[in-house]
This record gives C-alpha cells, structure tokens and sequence, in this order.
C-alpha cells in the first residue's frame, strides 16, 4: 500500500490498517510488518536505506516502526507541509521520519519541518528523564482488541509485562511518574451511533482525494468514483487474492454528510481526544507527556486532537522475534518534547537491534 494510504482499503479488516496479524499467522510464526508506511519501516530496519519517510493517518508511521524496532514521529498536524502526500484528510495526515536512531530523527524532522538551524530539533538530544513529568497507560487495558492483532499464547504477557518493567525504570529516572492514568477510550468517539472519526475520514478523503486526483498532470482518474471503477476494470492488479476490496473507497464515494453533521462530528471528536482525554490527563495529573502501548487506541487520540505521537523500540518477542514498541503523546506542538523523551528513551533502554528475520539483510 503506497505511504499516505492508510485505511485506504476495507476498514473491516483492520489487521492491515492497525498493525494487526493475518488471521493463519500462528500456523508459521509469522506477523505483519502492519501499515501503511510499513515499506518504509522495513526498508530502513532491513538496512537498504539509513532513514525513511512515512505518513499517518492513524497509526500507519508508528505501529510498523514498533515492529521494525524504529523510532518515529507523527508530527503536530501542520508542522510538516502536507503537499505531495496522498491525501485522507487534511485535519489526519501527516508525513514523518522513520529512522534507527533518535539523532537522525531529529535532523530529518528539521528537513520536513523547514527548522532553522537555530532552532534544531536535535538541541533536545539530553538523553535524560530529569525534568519530564510522565504519566503511563494500563497496558493490559490499552491495547488493540482482538478483532485487530490476534492473540498469541505468551506473547502477550510478555508484552505487558516489559511494558511494566519499563514504567518501573521510567519512574526511578523522570521529575514525576503517575501510574495508570484515566484517559478517555477512542470508543467514545461514537455518537449517534455513528464513529466521528470515520465519517470525517470518510467525508474528507472523497473530497481530499478527488482534489488531489484532478490535479495530477497526466492520469485518466480523475475522482474518487474514477478510481473505484479503474480497480474493478483491473482487478487482476489493483485488488489482490488477500484482499480484494475497496470497501473504504465505496463507504466514501456514497457518504453524503451534510456541512451541519460534520461540524458536529468534527466538534465531538476535537472535544473527546482534546478537552475530555489529553488535555485532562496533563492537566489534571500535571504531567507532560502520556505513555503507552503502541499497538493501542492511542494512535487515534493523537489523530483525533491533531497531536504529535512518537514510537520508541522496547523488545522482541520470545514467540518470532518480532519487535514491539511504546508511544509517547503530547500536546499540540510539543514535537520537541517527544523528541527529548524518545531521546532519554535511547539512552535508558538497550540499543535496538534488526528484527531476526532482517538480521542478514542489514
């Protein structure tokens, strides 16, 4: 799936949008590289390019950097130029670097940021905890459901339990530590029966994408409804044996929200991730940044308020190897922040290494 097109396909089967794992992966060990800058993620960690740039909309830079043991950050919407991506939704999407150290993320984030050099993300490389108040989410509680990443025997309590051992350091090192704070669920974006989030996503990318569509110079497609007739004219190449929808686009195409239902779902969804989830928790418990799983629904309360979230390597499993990672969230153009937490993270925790299965290639 090209950078910039997450959940582009069926949000049914998020497994592919959210990092999830084939349904049969138990039968051969194997996990998804997630989506949908996972080519990016791989690339890098496999060693064929030193750095990369991914995009998200919700979850499609952090959750393949966690399982190719990157750093990476989805900055403040706005922070980076959104020209040149394929778009979702401009309140969503966001290009960002994926890289092996927290020194490369921080030079490439002042390329994409166009970062005087006065003010250079890489001043906030302290590698120290001292004077970052953090508070932690219930790993055991903040993760993806079942539906998304299929359990496997061990593999999940070896994933909470180095998340804990990891808070347990954390604490000992940061100015403050607040233990399993109440953010809000993602599940509370509903109203009306209906997710704010996917029908602003669903509302923007037809008119995103058409735009974006009519102004390419050479291209028989020209909308939305040009692109969903083009897959089924070639389907034999543009929807394949494993996945052979493009439910999203339809959903899209035939959504007809009226300016008033947008306002409202709009206004719900900043109201929920802002006011009532992130901005309470920092408030309340006086902290700066909020620390979790990255295979949770913390990725859509960053897309939900617009805030920037990083991913930091932690393990691998004892099951296949495959990494694993936590999230960091702040608030709103606070990008400097997480670059100084990602940074004391890589001074804390042991080097990240190549997954096993990419050992050889890099």
């Amino acid at each position: 799936m090209p950078s910039g097109w997450s959940a582009v396909g069926d949000q049914t089967q998020s497994a592919y949008v959210r990092g999830g794992v084939d349904p049969d992966d138990s039968k051969d060990g194997h996990s998804s590289p997630s989506g949908s800058s996972s080519g990016s993620a791989v690339g890098v960690s496999a060693g064929y390019a030193p750095l990369a740039i991914g995009t998200e909309t919700d979850g499609s830079l952090v959750c393949p950097a966690g399982r190719a043991a990157l750093y990476t950050i989805k900055p403040t919407i706005g922070l980076v130029p959104q020209e040149g991506i394929v778009p979702i939704s401009s309140h969503f999407d966001s290009a960002g670097p994926m890289t092996k150290s927290t020194y490369d993320l921080a030079a490439l984030l002042d390329v994409l940021a166009s970062r005087d050099p006065s003010e250079s993300f890489t001043a906030n490389l302290t590698g120290s905890w001292s004077d970052i108040s953090v508070a932690v989410l219930d790993p055991e509680q903040w993760r993806f459901p079942a539906a998304w990443v299929k359990p496997v025997d061990g593999a999940e309590a070896q994933i909470i339990r180095e998340i804990r051992e990891a808070y347990d350091i954390i604490k000992s090192k940061a100015k403050k530590f607040v233990d399993n704070v109440d953010l809000i669920s993602p599940d509370e974006f509903t109203v009306d029966g209906e997710n704010s989030e996917e029908v602003i996503t669903l509302a923007d990318m037809k008119r995103s994408l058409t735009a974006y569509l009519e102004g390419l110079e050479e291209s028989e497609v020209r909308s939305l409804a040009d692109l969903i007739e083009y897959n089924i004219q070639h389907a034999d190449v543009e929807m394949p044996p494993h996945h052979p929808r493009q439910d999203t686009f339809i959903k899209s195409q035939n959504q007809n929200t009226s300016p008033e239902e947008y306002e409202r779902h709009l206004a719900h969804l900043r109201r929920v991730a802002r006011e009532e989830g992130v901005e309470r928790v920092l408030t309340t418990y006086g902290v700066d940044v909020i620390i979790g799983p990255t295979d949770s629904g913390l990725t859509s309360m960053a897309t939900g308020g617009g805030y920037p979230l990083c991913a930091m390597p932690l393990g691998y499993l004892e099951y296949n190897g495959r990494p694993f990672s936590v999230s960091a969230i702040a608030r709103k153009n606070q990008d400097d922040l997480l670059v100084k937490v990602m940074s004391a993270w890589e001074a804390t925790f042991p080097q990240r290494k190549p997954p096993p299965q990419l050992a050889n290639l890099s």
